[in-house]
């Protein structure tokens, strides 16, 4: 048996300090930043509600080693000067324990790890603690001088403490939008409950261009001002970047890189950030440690449990990944904070993810609004008695696929579904009067495209996805067809000599010859790792 440094814990800011410690050991220790995140929160509600309590703790950490392998670490937390009366929470993670073993309380991590990864983690757990940020990032804050020069002169610790509680919930509260947009494209609603210590959840979204709709959902390590003011500093870094990036992945890497170079203070920030292709519905998003969001419709509920990345501020460089996925009209995005799933009745028993689950279930024909109504309720109801311990955000978007001179139409590599496809496409067009000889060369023109991306784009694409979209207008038809395959401009083609014969002719190219001669316009572009054809097609 190893024992490690003894640690402290007197006041709050300790067992925030002692959470960060304990969330970086374990994700050393399993790989796995959502059960990292989940253990060290329970740890570290379980400890603030002994601060709450009057005690002074003590953390005695023992390593059990057999043979240079790890199997378990012990907390053994003790107060020397005062009984233990609070009963140890009911614990739903398969290898974290808590106790009550005399006049002290044992906490069992047990996990196999090897003697490097416990040197790793010996660096991390007894690595000192800063806590300056709040004078860091005062000088790029000027619109909050007035609230923290209140905060200096108050000379009672008590009225000091609720001055900065009273500050931090102004600065999240004033920089969470509430004009909630609703149109024939999307229906949005987002409700933020904050708790009574401040914690640094946020929600925004914005239209960009008039093609896409972005949102976020994020959560930051930490409480009170310093808390908010990171919220708000990456709530802006966050949207700056959405305005001239159309890649989730690199908006994510970007801000993490901004983040993690002067992190001083070790926090972090998990973060849902989707960008909504509002002619296609197509969804494009990065998760950085977050909790999993939902996509609900009538027919089925879907969790998007991918992650892409770690918690943004923790490494500076990390290249985030993204996904792409085809919302249906009527589909509804519900995303949320852990201060969701984590909520605590009087037992100490969470919310769960199996509760938020079965709860969305039953409201998928509902509005955005009461979906949100609906699960804040059902939180209170099951805290009822019990105080409040994090923020609450909930973040609910609808797609409607618009109703307007624009038709959008999605498949995979199926010929199946592009003989689909080019039906609807004719009973689209013949809807908005379009002349049959006209709707004929949109017909040759998506049936040459279309039969090559399928044929020849997909040999390494996991899930291949085209989309269609058209729009009309009295003179002419804007096609644009945009696939996830591999890298293939069309328009490098040479055009084949159509004067030589069959034989005498080069293989390929005879095609896209056919639809440059059937088309007023043609453009490529790779963007987002996908490819894009642009026509204009005269009527």
């Amino acid at each position: 048996m190893i024992r490690i440094e003894t640690k402290y814990i007197t006041k709050e800011i300790d067992v925030i300090n002692y959470r960060q410690r304990v969330f970086k050991s374990l994700r050393i220790l399993t790989n796995d930043n959502t059960l990292s995140v989940k253990v060290s929160s329970i740890i570290s509600s379980f400890l603030k509600d002994l601060i709450a309590q009057k005690h002074q703790l003590t953390i005695q950490t023992n390593v059990i080693m057999q043979q240079e392998v790890g199997k378990k670490i012990q907390l053994i937390v003790q107060d020397n000067a005062k009984q233990f009366t609070l009963p140890p929470p009911s614990l739903y993670v398969h290898f974290l324990s808590i106790e009550k073993i005399d006049n002290h309380y044992l906490i069992t991590v047990e996990q196999e790890f090897s003697a490097r990864e416990f040197k790793l983690v010996l660096s991390v757990y007894n690595e000192k603690s800063r806590d300056e940020l709040l004078e860091e990032v005062q000088s790029k804050n000027n619109d909050l001088e007035a609230s923290l020069a209140d905060l200096k002169k108050a000379n009672d610790s008590k009225a000091r403490m609720q001055g900065e509680l009273i500050v931090g919930r102004n600065i999240q509260l004033s920089m969470v939008p509430t004009d909630f947009p609703s149109n024939s494209f999307i229906d949005v609603h987002g409700i933020l409950v904050p708790a009574r210590e401040v914690g640094g959840d946020f929600y925004d979204f914005q239209f960009i261009n008039d093609k896409y709709f972005y949102f976020v959902v994020g959560d930051v390590s930490g409480k009170g001002v310093p808390a908010a003011l990171l919220m708000a500093q990456t709530k802006s870094l966050l949207r700056s970047s959405a305005i001239n990036e159309t890649s989730t992945s690199e908006i994510v890497s970007h801000v993490n890189s901004e983040i993690a170079k002067d992190n001083k203070n070790n926090m972090f920030i998990t973060v849902f950030l989707a960008l909504l292709d509002l002619e296609t519905g197509m969804l494009t998003y990065t998760n950085a440690g977050h909790n999993p969001s939902y996509i609900i419709n009538n027919e089925n509920m879907r969790r998007l449990e991918e992650l892409h990345g770690p918690v943004v501020g923790a490494l500076e460089g990390f290249n985030y990944k993204e996904k792409s996925i085809q919302l249906k009209p009527a589909d509804i995005v519900f995303a949320y904070t852990d201060g969701v799933t984590e909520a605590q009745n009087q037992s100490h028993q969470l919310y769960s993810d199996e509760r938020l689950t079965t709860l969305l279930s039953t409201v998928t024909n509902s509005s955005v609004k009461d979906i949100n109504d609906t699960v804040v309720k059902d939180i209170g109801e099951f805290e009822l008695g019990s105080e409040q311990a994090d923020d609450i955000t909930v973040l609910s978007i609808k797609y409607h696929q618009s109703s307007d001179t624009k038709g959008s139409f999605s498949i995979s590599n199926s010929f199946n579904e592009k003989l689909a496809l080019t039906q609807k496409v004719e009973e689209y067009l013949l809807k908005q009067k379009v002349p049959t000889s006209a709707i004929h060369k949109t017909q040759i023109i998506l049936d040459e495209i279309l039969s090559n991306t399928i044929n020849y784009s997909f040999s390494s694409t996991v899930t291949p996805l085209i989309n269609v979209s058209l729009k009309v207008d009295s003179s002419e038809i804007c096609i644009k067809i945009i696939d996830n395959g591999t890298a293939f401009n069309p328009l490098e083609k040479e055009d084949p000599n159509v004067a030589l014969s069959l034989d005498e002719r080069q293989v390929g190219g005879l095609g896209i010859f056919i639809i440059k001669n059937l088309v007023e316009e043609l453009s490529y572009e790779r963007f987002d790792n996908k490819n894009c054809l642009r026509l204009l097609q005269k009527i």
